[in-house]
C-alpha cells in the first residue's frame, strides 16, 4: 500500500477514536436504584390478653418470617400433622392467604403452659394495625385490627439544603418531603430551591401504639421563597376524590409536570449559547438536561399520544409526545425506550430509562418542549392548569380554606417546631 495511502487510513482511524473517546461517557457507571419501601416490624405485646387471647396458662414464643419459610414448614417444626396443616390452610383462606407470609415479619407461637407445650395459637402480623390469628384446636382464623391513632399536626422548616433532613431534625414525619414533592410538583420548581425557603405544613399522622403507620396526610401547605408565596389547601371534589387548590380555588396539578424525573439535578440549562462539551463549539441548547443515574425512569410530563420514538447520532435514542395541537416535549439520550409510536401516554408514565446514548458526556435526559412548534423554556412557561373548584362546591371551599390557612398563619408563627392541634380515633377499615 502506497505511504499516502497508509497515512490516510491511520489518519481515519485517529479521527473515529476521537470522536468515539469525546462522545463516550468516561465517569464511573452509577445505576439507579429504585427507593425501596422500609419494612417496619413491630413486636408481639407483651398483655394478659394479647390478640384477644387470654393468656393465663399458655407461653408465647416471638420470631420473624425468614426468607424461604413456609406455613407449612413454620408449623411442622412445633410438630403440627400434615393435615391439620391442610385444615388451617382452608380454615385460614377467606381471612388471609397464608402462602404471602412475609420474610421479616413478625409472629408469636402460643403454647400451653405445661410439659407437653402443645401449640394453640399461631399468629401472624400482616403489618402494625392486621394480625391474623389462627387456632390449633379446634381450627379457627381470624383478622385481629388494633386501634389507629390519627394526630392533627403542623410543622414550620427552613431549608438548609436538604428537606428530608431538616423535617426530621425537627421531629416531623420526613415522609412528608414526598407528599410535598407530589403536591407541588406543577407549581414549585424543586430545582430552583434557595436556601432560607420555607415549608409550612398542616397534617395528619397516623400512629399504632405511639409508632407512626403509613404515610402522613397532608391537609395544606405553604412554600414561601422571598416575595413568592404558594398556598394549597386539600379538599374533596366528590365522595371518591380529593384534589389540592390554591387561595382562589384554582388546581395545583397542571397540565404539565415540572421536570421528567423525580429526582435529579438540573446539569445545564436552556440556552441561545452554550459550550457544547462534546463538539467544543459554542451553539444553541434549546432544552434542559436532568443529571441522574442511568435507569432512571424517564415520566412523560404530560397526557398525550407518542409521536415519535427512534435514534440519531446527536440525539441518542428519544421519544417524542405530542399533548395536543399547541404543546409537545421530546426526551433524549435515552438507555431505553419504552413507549412505543402511537401509543397513548398518561402523565407520570414511564416512557424510557435514563442513559448517555448520542452526544452525551453522562447519563441524563435532555428535555425539550415545543409551544405552537417553537422551543421554549419550559421553567419559564405559565403552563395551563387543571379543571377549578366547582361553583356548587366553592363555599364548601372557602370555609376548608379558612380554617386551613388559620392553622397555617399558627404554624408559621412557630418555626421549627412540630405542634398537635387535634387528635381524633380513626376507625380501622380493610
Amino acid at each position: 500500500m502506497k505511504a499516502w495511502k497508509l497515512w490516510a487510513l491511520g489518519a481515519s482511524v485517529v479521527t473515529a477514536g476521537g470522536a468515539v473517546l469525546v462522545s463516550t461517557d468516561m465517569d464511573p457507571h452509577v445505576e439507579y436504584l429504585a427507593p425501596q419501601p422500609v419494612e417496619m416490624v413491630d413486636s408481639v405485646p407483651a398483655s394478659p390478653s394479647a390478640y384477644g387471647i387470654p393468656l393465663a396458662g399458655y407461653v408465647v414464643e416471638q420470631g420473624v418470617v425468614r426468607g424461604g419459610n413456609t406455613f407449612s414448614d413454620l408449623l411442622a417444626a412445633h410438630g403440627v400433622t400434615p393435615r391439620l396443616i391442610d385444615s388451617l390452610v382452608k380454615v385460614a383462606a377467606p381471612v388471609f392467604d397464608v402462602r404471602r407470609l412475609r420474610a421479616g415479619r413478625p409472629i408469636a407461637f402460643i403454647f400451653d403452659n405445661d410439659s407437653l407445650k402443645r401449640p394453640r395459637y399461631f399468629v401472624y402480623e400482616a403489618d402494625q394495625v392486621q394480625h391474623i390469628v389462627i387456632g390449633l384446636t379446634p381450627p379457627s382464623a381470624r383478622k385481629v385490627l388494633r386501634p389507629i391513632d390519627v394526630t392533627e399536626r403542623s410543622a414550620s422548616v427552613t431549608v438548609t439544603g436538604s428537606l428530608y433532613r431538616d423535617l426530621s431534625e425537627i421531629g416531623a414525619d420526613p415522609m412528608l418531603t414526598m407528599q410535598l414533592a407530589n403536591i407541588l410538583a406543577w407549581t414549585v420548581d424543586f430545582y430552583r430551591m434557595q436556601k432560607e425557603d420555607r415549608f409550612t405544613v398542616v397534617y395528619n399522622e397516623r400512629t399504632v401504639d405511639g409508632e407512626r403507620f403509613g404515610d402522613p396526610e397532608v391537609l395544606a401547605v405553604r412554600y414561601a421563597s422571598g416575595e413568592v408565596i404558594r398556598n394549597g389547601y386539600r379538599f374533596n371534589i366528590d365522595s371518591n376524590r380529593v384534589e389540592y387548590f390554591d387561595d382562589e380555588g384554582n388546581s395545583l396539578r397542571k397540565a404539565f409536570l415540572q421536570a421528567p424525573l423525580k429526582y435529579s439535578r438540573i446539569s445545564s440549562g436552556f440556552s441561545t449559547r452554550r459550550f457544547h462539551p462534546v463538539q467544543k463549539r459554542i451553539k444553541a441548547h434549546l432544552g434542559t438536561d436532568y443529571a441522574a443515574p442511568y435507569g432512571t425512569p424517564i415520566l412523560t410530563v404530560g397526557d398525550g399520544v407518542v409521536d415519535r420514538t427512534g435514534w440519531t447520532a446527536g440525539n441518542g435514542n428519544y421519544v417524542t409526545v405530542r399533548h395536543n395541537a399547541t404543546y409537545s416535549t421530546q426526551y433524549l439520550h435515552m438507555r431505553k425506550i419504552l413507549a412505543t409510536k402511537g401509543q397513548r401516554v398518561a402523565q407520570g408514565d414511564v416512557i424510557g430509562e435514563v442513559g448517555s446514548t448520542g452526544l452525551a458526556t453522562g447519563p441524563h435526559v435532555c428535555f425539550r418542549f415545543w409551544k405552537n412548534g417553537q422551543q421554549v423554556d419550559h421553567r419559564r412557561e405559565e403552563l395551563p392548569s387543571a379543571e377549578p373548584v366547582a361553583s356548587a362546591r366553592r363555599p364548601n371551599f372557602e370555609i376548608v380554606r379558612s380554617g386551613l390557612k388559620e392553622k397555617l398563619d399558627e404554624a408559621e408563627g412557630h418555626p421549627g417546631q412540630v405542634r398537635e392541634t387535634r387528635r381524633q380515633p380513626q376507625p380501622v377499615e380493610f
